[in-house]
């Protein structure tokens, strides 16, 4: 087996392999494809992966132990080492059966294979050093109620102390003067010695290491020390020692059953090794022992072995979400735009109080294109800030309502639902029929709109998630639109789609609705390939003309006096300002006693700093009429300084407003911080954006945030936001553990997620099916767990 399974399938999984026997198609696929491994070379434990396989080929599987059986389907409590308790622990962690254990992999490497003198080690670098012991003792120790244990050894050159806080059971009787072993870790200077605390041990010489291939008693075992060494994410109760000796143990006897699942011409195409060679190589790497460059390429996952489970693992998930594509094109939808749809976007385009952009004008026929299919639409629309993607959504939404169909469009907020549904009516002078659908519609609104929705009356109503309940039934929704997605859960956006599918007249069969995406957050190409992979991407790069610049300060400490002081100017000739903060009241959690809150700093901005203007406070805990209220007051003038959290992070439009000023930017996203300055720069007024940071905060985090000084393109702080931050927090956790990828990196790997998507395209487009005996392998795949990883990554 060669790809991952998802979080939260294990269960499933473990059930299956208790009865699962040796005509399984992955087992017996596995011994007639994968039965032998490369020589390995250095000092290894004699146990041959090889062997194993030719005698688990030919000799019955014993009833006590299942192993061969199963294959790499077999109980992890099974493997050598292992045994009930060990196996309650890898379960806790979702290791179930040996194939999750196999691909639980490496987080980094270390390299062992230089033993430096004491006299040669550097505080604060992790080393190896060859010692002799000099003497041990335990030290009581106060409030522990257990005893130091210290060790003081040489290598001839200078003496060490090494320190045991909580010291393995029998492990000190083995300090015995005079006896040899290497310990590894890092040194830091103590009353002008060095000390090393709780370091890895193997016992022997170094010598031992070159003429040595096995571990007998009293020698250096090669699988921890000599050799570039894998590092694995710690599992409490399981040494580190203890987890290498299980997974050789279990690769020795294992890895020649996982299958080949990707077809033969594809491994081929870019020259990779075998699947169980590379996995045996990840965890135990045979060629970098010698060699710098090697080394190096293993550290960064840069080696042929990684790169052949780094392009399986993309490979299988693009072929998923492709197919899913392919899968929505069999559904019926309306055909939308051929029946006069086309030219009332036209004439309504010359009602726009601006010309379109050449990009809106391509996502615009992008997007009409897609509504003429007899199938439907599935598409993202990804604007910089300050684009006009909702004025695109406006214009498509008009095909639809042209040919008496409805239209839904889902805001996250009300505060943005009914700005959409102002501009909705300015921008077109109430041509277009708008409806609006919030918590704060009154039984009477909501029950005459409600009567024209079920009547199938043409409307494109806007509203937030009170569009999904149940009292809401459309007649005729032909196009869903839901703005910043990813603040909607997948079910919701999922009875949201179903909503939309009915019986449609005109064709006398099942329909189901166009979707479109809308999103302010810019998505890098990697992410829009995997997380967003079963959409069609328009983008909208170029902003519109008349758009003033925005300069932009970063100000670490307490040098903020020249950007206040910028604030009162624009005050003072008529503009408004956005302080934004963190928190919105004082907190005593750890790691936030430091924090300014909104709360707090709006009533010192309004007392001691700017006493001559009127501030407001809004934030999240507020209730809808306040926070209606507050930004009312703050359009119309009534409030010059608007104090907030993250809530006006997206769509509020004041185009009076020319400074942004956010404090303890050090806590945010670069993509967050980039769309928190696009609330200015609105209007025809030159603004400023001032970032202050804590006195505290490092070097790296003023790099990082210097990023939005040079660039005011959001896909560019996009990309620099996912090589910093990673999909999980640019995603948010819960999109992002979508991702089924333990090796695959978006941003290292990018270029092999691009190789992998050309290929199961053309996989699918010759073979959509697996039908072919060369794809079995993937079918069987599939069919065992790749519909789980399907459905749990369906972004809509």
């Amino acid at each position: 087996m060669s790809s991952t399974r998802p979080k939260g399938s294990s269960a499933t999984k473990s059930s299956k392999s208790a009865t699962h026997d040796s005509s399984d198609p992955q087992t017996s696929f596995a011994l007639g494809e994968g039965s032998e491994l490369a020589p390995r070379t250095g000092a290894e434990p004699k146990s041959a992966p090889a062997k194993a396989a030719k005698k688990a080929a030919t000799s019955p599987a014993k009833k006590t132990a299942p192993e061969f059986s199963s294959g790499s389907q077999t109980p992890v409590q099974f493997v050598k080492g292992v045994g009930p308790r060990l196996a309650s622990i890898f379960q806790s962690r979702g290791i179930e059966i040996v194939r999750d254990l196999l691909y639980f992999f490496p987080r980094a490497y270390e390299d062992r294979t230089r033993v430096l003198r004491v006299t040669e080690l550097q505080p604060g670098v992790k080393s190896t050093v060859s010692l002799r012991v000099l003497s041990s003792r335990k030290i009581p120790t106060r409030g522990y109620g257990k005893n130091l244990f210290e060790v003081r050894a040489t290598d001839d050159t200078a003496v060490i102390t090494l320190k045991w806080f909580y010291l393995p059971r029998g492990m000190d009787s083995k300090f015995i003067a005079g006896s040899q072993f290497l310990a590894t870790g890092t040194p830091k200077e103590f009353r002008g010695m060095l000390e090393i605390i709780h370091p890895e041990i193997s016992w022997g010489k170094t010598a031992d290491l070159a003429t040595t291939p096995t571990s007998p008693t009293g020698e250096v075992d090669p699988l921890h020390s000599g050799r570039v060494v894998p590092i694995y994410t710690e599992i409490e109760g399981l040494a580190s020692r203890l987890l290498r000796k299980i997974l050789w143990d279990a690769l020795s006897k294992y890895a020649p059953f996982l299958t080949e699942d990707i077809p033969a011409r594809f491994v081929a195409r870019h020259q990779l090794p075998r699947i169980a060679e590379a996995v045996l190589d990840i965890h135990f790497p045979k060629s970098a022992s010698d060699n710098d460059q090697a080394i190096q390429e293993l550290i960064d996952f840069r080696t042929p072995s990684h790169a052949r489970l780094i392009y399986e693992e993309f490979f299988k998930f693009e072929f998923l979400v492709l197919r899913q594509r392919l899968q929505m094109e069999k559904e019926n939808a309306l055909s939308l735009g051929l029946q006069g749809g086309r030219k009332a976007v036209e004439d309504l385009s010359r009602l726009l109080p601006f010309k379109l952009t050449g990009d809106q004008m391509k996502a615009v026929d992008e997007i009409l294109a897609d509504l003429t299919a007899t199938h439907p639409m599935n598409r993202l629309v990804q604007g910089d800030v300050g684009s006009g993607k909702t004025a695109v959504a406006f214009l498509c939404a008009a095909a639809a309502l042209a040919e008496g169909s409805q239209v839904a469009l889902m805001a996250p907020t009300e505060i943005l639902a009914e700005q959409h549904f102002k501009n909705a009516d300015k921008l077109f002078g109430g041509r277009l029929p708008v409806a609006l659908l919030t918590g704060r519609t009154t039984n009477a609104e909501r029950t005459t709109l409600l009567t024209k929705l079920a009547a199938g009356q043409p409307l494109l109503v806007i509203g937030t998630h009170a569009l999904i309940e149940e009292p809401v039934i459309f007649k005729s929704l032909a196009l869903v639109m839901i703005d910043e997605q990813h603040r909607f859960g997948v079910e919701q956006r999922r009875i949201f789609r179903r909503k939309g599918i009915h019986h449609s007249e005109t064709t006398n069969s099942i329909v189901h609705p166009h979707f479109l995406i809308l999103t302010a957050t810019p998505i890098p190409r990697t992410l829009a390939l995997t997380a967003y992979g079963d959409l069609a991407v328009s983008m909208i790069r170029e902003l519109p003309p008349g758009r003033s610049p925005i300069a932009t300060k970063v100000i670490r400490g307490t040098g903020r006096s020249g950007a206040l002081e910028r604030v009162r100017t624009e005050l003072g000739a008529g503009r408004q300002a956005y302080f934004i903060y963190p928190l919105v009241n004082e907190s005593e959690a750890e790691g936030f006693q430091s924090l300014r809150s909104a709360t707090v700093e709006a009533e010192r901005l309004q007392k001691e700093v700017y006493p001559e203007f009127k501030v407001g406070l809004l934030h999240g805990q507020m209730k809808s009429d306040e926070k209606n209220e507050i930004m009312a007051a703050f359009k119309e003038n009534r409030l010059q300084i608007l104090v907030s959290t993250t809530v006006v992070e997206v769509g509020v439009d004041v185009p009076n407003a020319t400074v942004m000023c956010v404090d303890h930017a050090e806590r945010f996203g670069l993509s967050q911080l980039h769309q928190l300055r696009g609330r200015v720069g609105r209007g025809i007024h030159p603004s400023f954006c001032f970032y202050f940071t804590g006195s505290n905060s490092t070097e790296q985090t003023q790099a990082r945030l210097e990023v939005l000084e040079e660039t005011n393109d959001g896909f560019e702080i996009a990309e620099a936001d996912l090589r910093i931050r990673g999909p999980g927090e640019f995603l948010g956790t819960r999109q992002a553990g979508g991702l089924p990828f333990k090796l695959a990196d978006l941003v290292r790997d990018r270029e092999w997620l691009f190789r992998a998507r050309e290929d199961a395209l053309e996989l699918l487009k010759s073979d959509p099916d697996l039908t072919l005996a060369d794809h079995s392998p993937l079918r069987n795949f599939f069919e065992r767990e790749g519909k789980l990883q399907g459905d749990r990554l369906k972004t809509s």
